[in-house]
């Protein structure tokens, strides 16, 4: 035989050869029938092909002879080496037989049913190894297409299957009887909701599960079932073991062969303990709605389709105040006020001709003549054959909600004018611009009737505490002792002075106050109700807002509180002004105290160690933390570390550096002489301490409080006192003038490398642009070179720019 060195679909000369093996097709005749015969060489190649085999498979003689067996296996069983463990089978046994899919020419597959039978020399066919010496000479293989019993096979298993996992996943009972009352199947659920064993179940007849005052009638049903109806529905208590009775509907239907021959029946059974309890509950909420219905706050009302009232509940009564006699019969517009019957007559058309739910609002008219805004919600009403039988509807008292939606609209408006005030007050070079724009504002939007703001700082005030106008709008000067009396209100009015509780006031219904004066100025000028908001920077009180509208419900509970937070937020602005206008003044007030209060932790650290001691930084952190940097002089840093361990105010120390002189990081808990200094735009110019003896300097605008800024130091501080008070020039320095300070700091070489830094996009984040060695590559020097002129560079830089800051 030569050898056949073709791949599994090529062609080669040997594919003209076949094997002979002197064989009578007749003696094949039990691998026959309609199926494909083929034959193998000892390798498992193909020889001869006939036409049932190219009918199955697709492939032609003269493709497929000379490919190896494995050409009709999918790939997963090719990689798997199937084929060739069937030859090996074959070989050794003598025949193996098999099934599985197989591919066609196509690369569609169908189930086989197929046998491989050896060939041994004499022709013996399908002879073991072990009982014969033969030579192998090749194989037969003949194949059966079984693709549509297997399809109908595994459809048929799936089927029984899905029917398996139905019936023991159904919750409910599920049992078959035959036509003599014997139990044939059963679901678990059976027994155990039952609690009978499985061999009881099995002698049980049908009436044994049923309480005994219900047999009759489900003997009846499982009769009807079998002679008469094929399915029928009955319900009936389930009789348990135990005694115990639960209500069930029973659903049977009849069990029939092909013949028609009535077989028994079978059927569900439902646990309905859950819905009777429910239909139990809506009877019973059936007439806890009835009786709901006569308690509704809302009215309720039903319409004929001629318009006429037939059907109401009480609160209908006692809304429109007309009694049960004189509403029989009335037209719904008889209740609505005449502005608005037009549109109440349009809704009723809509739901009458359209089956429109429409929702309207109108002013119902009472028989006193009030008129009270409603909404009614109202449907359709048809019989059965959908003949319009009228209308009915819900009608809810929309008093609330429409004060609520005024609310809200005058919150947006109240918002609206504040942040046109915010944008003026971030520009706004002096307090006179602030207080202006806030009062023009007010006075300019529809909401507010006028504004007012004073003073209670003693910048502006001549008697203490006292409210000082100092801008307005929209009123005259000549009201001013009025307005004094919200801010600080009389005896006999019922509210307390903003200047002490520091939380907005509110006066409603001023036309009818029982404070004269208010009632006669207010429907004088027209407004009915005023808010005092108190300006307050941090715990300091700076004036008053007077703002007056002319709704007698105006300044709710919700525009209270934004008007509060609105006057800490012209306090802040405020301090943020004066602290600004100090940055840029070349005229500044010094004021230097003199403290040896040891209520300071650097100053009892101080006086523990006998040193001098310098603050160069105070940074907050937090509400009463913060972090000082300080120099200390004439003190081991060993012995500073004790000191400041043993103090509670320092919770955390750092040595910076130590010299002649130690550098030190502090975190300290408590009170700072800086954050007094920021309610009043004041800034801490220097402060130094020598052996518990401190002196501080503090830079102040000309226009600040004074007394209050000294008050509030020697308050915070005891063992303080103003020393000096001085005005000083400063120089004013310019964005050039520190602009030219930089560059006297660096070198030629330390601003080229932080320039081309800069241009170069090495500071971008969070992606830089270029990164270290791509700038120093384009200076032509090491990266390490330039990291050392940048970093010098940045050190002058920041120097610069926090000693000016200082």
């Amino acid at each position: 035989m030569t050898e056949n060195t073709s791949n599994e679909t090529g062609h080669t000369e040997a594919d003209t050869e076949s094997v002979d093996f002197d064989l009578d097709i007749a003696d094949l005749s039990s691998f026959t029938g309609d199926c494909a015969i083929v034959s193998f060489d000892a390798d498992g190649r193909i020889t001869a092909w006939n036409g049932g085999a190219r009918r199955l498979t697709g492939y032609d003689a003269e493709t497929i002879v000379g490919s190896h067996y494995r050409t009709v296996f999918p790939q997963d069983d090719r990689d798997d080496g199937r084929p060739e463990r069937l030859l090996e089978r074959a070989r050794s046994d003598g025949t193996a037989e098999t099934d599985g899919w197989r591919v066609r020419s196509d690369g569609s597959r169908f189930w086989a049913r197929e046998v491989i039978a050896a060939v041994r020399e004499g022709s013996e066919v399908g002879v073991p190894v072990d009982r014969s010496d033969a030579d192998l000479r090749g194989y037969v293989w003949v194949v059966h297409d079984r693709t549509e019993e297997h399809e109908r096979i595994r459809e048929l298993r799936e089927e029984k299957a899905f029917a398996e996992h139905v019936f023991e996943a159904q919750p409910d009972i599920v049992y078959a009887f035959d036509a003599t009352g014997n139990h044939l199947e059963w679901n678990d659920q059976l027994p155990a909701v039952t609690g009978y064993a499985e061999s009881e179940l099995a002698e049980m007849a049908p009436l044994e599960f049923i309480a005994p005052d219900d047999r009759d009638r489900i003997a009846a049903a499982i009769q009807r079932v079998l002679e008469e109806d094929e399915y029928v529905t009955a319900e009936a208590d389930l009789l348990t073991k135990d005694g115990r009775r639960i209500p069930y509907e029973f659903n049977s239907a009849r069990i029939t062969d092909d013949d028609g021959t009535v077989l028994g029946f079978t059927g569900t059974g439902r646990d309905i303990s859950e819905r009777e309890a429910r239909e139990r509950a809506l009877r019973e909420e059936k007439a806890l709605t009835e009786s709901i219905l006569q308690a509704q706050p809302d009215v309720l009302y039903a319409y004929d389709s001629e318009g006429n009232l037939v059907q109401w509940n009480d609160q209908f009564e006692r809304a429109t105040g007309h009694d049960s006699d004189e509403l029989s019969g009335m037209n719904p517009l008889q209740f609505i006020a005449p502005e608005d019957r037009d549109h109440i007559r349009d809704a009723i058309d809509r739901i009458l001709e359209e089956g429109e739910r429409v929702t309207a609002e109108g002013h119902v008219l009472t028989s006193d003549g009030r008129r009270i805004p409603y909404e009614f919600n109202s449907a359709r009403i048809t019989d059965d054959d959908g003949t319009v039988l009228g209308f009915t509807g819900v009608g809810r008292d929309i008093r609330e909600r429409k004060a609520r939606e005024r609310e809200l609209e005058r919150l947006e408006r109240l918002n609206a004018v504040i942040r046109t005030i915010d944008e003026t007050m971030v520009a706004a070079d002096t307090r006179d611009e602030i207080e202006t724009a806030i009062v023009r504002e007010f006075a300019s939007a529809d909401a507010y009737r006028f504004a007012v703001i004073g003073r209670t700082d003693t910048a502006a005030a001549t008697d203490g505490d006292a409210w000082e106008p100092v801008a307005w709008a929209g009123i005259d000067a000549q009201s001013t002792p009025v307005l004094s009396s919200f801010v600080d209100p009389p005896a006999d009015a019922d509210g307390a002075s903003v200047l002490e509780t520091r939380t907005v006031q509110r006066y409603r219904s001023l036309g009818e106050s029982p404070v004269e004066t208010w009632r006669h100025h207010a429907n004088e000028r027209e407004y009915d109700s005023v808010a005092v908001v108190p300006v307050v920077a941090s715990d300091r009180s700076l004036g008053a807002l007077v703002i007056a509208a002319d709704e007698p419900s105006a300044f709710a509970d919700r525009e209270r509180e934004v008007l509060q937070e609105f006057g800490g937020t012209i306090g802040h602005a405020i301090n943020a002004m004066t602290l600004r206008r100090l940055l840029y003044q070349d005229t500044v007030i010094e004021l230097e105290f003199e403290s040896t209060d040891r209520g300071d932790a650097c100053t009892r650290l101080s006086d523990e160690l006998g040193c001098a001691l310098s603050i160069d930084h105070v940074l907050p952190l937090t509400d009463g933390v913060f972090v000082y940097y300080i120099t200390v002089s004439d003190a081991d840093p060993e012995r500073v570390r004790e000191v400041a361990r043993d103090d509670d105010a320092f919770t955390e120390l750092r040595l910076i550096e130590a010299d002649d002189e130690s550098y030190w990081e502090c975190v300290v808990r408590g009170s700072a002489i800086t954050d007094h200094l920021a309610d009043y735009g004041a800034r801490l110019q220097s402060q130094t301490i020598h052996d518990g003896v401190a002196d501080m300097t503090v830079q102040v605008s000309p226009n600040a409080d004074l007394r209050g800024l000294v008050n509030r130091i020697t308050s915070a501080y005891p063992d303080s006192r103003l020393r000096s008070k001085q005005t000083v020039e400063r120089p004013v320095e310019t964005r050039g003038d520190f602009r030219r300070t930089v560059e006297s700091m660096l070198t030629d070489k330390q601003r080229t490398a932080l320039e081309a830094a800069y241009h170069g996009g090495y500071f971008e984040w969070p992606t830089r642009n270029s990164d270290a060695s791509e700038v120093a590559d384009r200076l032509g020097i090491a990266r390490q070179t330039f990291h050392q002129h940048l970093r010098v560079a940045q050190a002058k830089l920041l120097s610069a720019y926090f000693d000016s800051s200082d």
